[in-house]
């Protein structure tokens, strides 16, 4: 156990650290099965002990989420087209979309991003559908340095609590990371599962008497 101790802290004070973190952070975008936000908040309990700085763990994790965000957006927009002609049905999954980030765009690519493998479906969908490139680009920026301060302070603040024990600190942050996602992901699951108001019948006016059936010759029916 205390090797295991050593080596951890070892490796959160070293200096490639960072490069490591972005070239994750990049990875991380593109397949989700990466956990890059667990080294972003390892740093920050490295920050918390005085082995990293914060500033640069947040501008290294934002920095390699934003390059690998706008990889994903790339790849969306090649591949748009031929997902949206192989079916009518991927067709109109393809216009629903352009609706919905027409109307939230904003929202989907700030909150996906904290919902597992929300964040790559929300960049691959924005590029498939063509979501204009300027404010994709200025959401995913501030989006990238919330999710990476994010994840930092949570390390950060696991760190200072537990300042003499690492393994404690980089648990509490994990903990609190995990809470929070599945939190979010009930939440997302319990808004798609809520039945859809359904529309009213139109009242009938006011004073409005039944018209009487008529018989062939026009007169009312026997």
């Amino acid at each position: 156990m205390d090797l295991l101790r050593l080596v951890t802290e070892a490796a959160l004070a070293s200096p490639w650290l960072l490069a490591v973190i972005a070239g994750l952070a990049v990875v991380d975008a593109l397949l989700p099965v990466v956990p890059s936000e667990a080294l972003i908040i390892a740093a920050g309990v490295a920050a918390a002990a005085g082995e990293q700085d914060l500033l640069a763990v947040v501008v290294a994790a934002a920095g390699g989420s934003f390059v690998g965000e706008c990889a994903g957006y790339g790849i969306g927009r090649r591949i748009g087209p031929a997902v949206r002609g192989l079916s009518a049905r991927r067709a109109a999954d393809h216009d629903r979309v352009v609706r919905l980030l027409h109307r939230r765009g904003g929202t989907v690519l700030l909150t996906a991003r904290f919902v597992p493998a929300g964040r790559t479906v929300a960049t691959l969908a924005s590029g498939a559908v063509r979501y204009p490139v300027m404010r994709f680009v200025g959401f995913t920026a501030v989006g990238s340095v919330l999710s990476a301060s994010w994840s930092a302070l949570l390390g950060f603040v696991g760190g200072a609590a537990f300042a003499h024990d690492t393994g404690t600190a980089l648990l509490v942050g994990f903990g609190i990371a995990t809470a929070v996602g599945l939190l979010l992901e009930a939440g997302r699951r319990i808004a798609r599962t809520a039945p859809a108001p359904r529309p009213g019948a139109a009242p009938a006016r006011a004073g409005a008497a039944p018209r009487p059936s008529c018989g062939p010759t026009g007169g009312p029916a026997a």
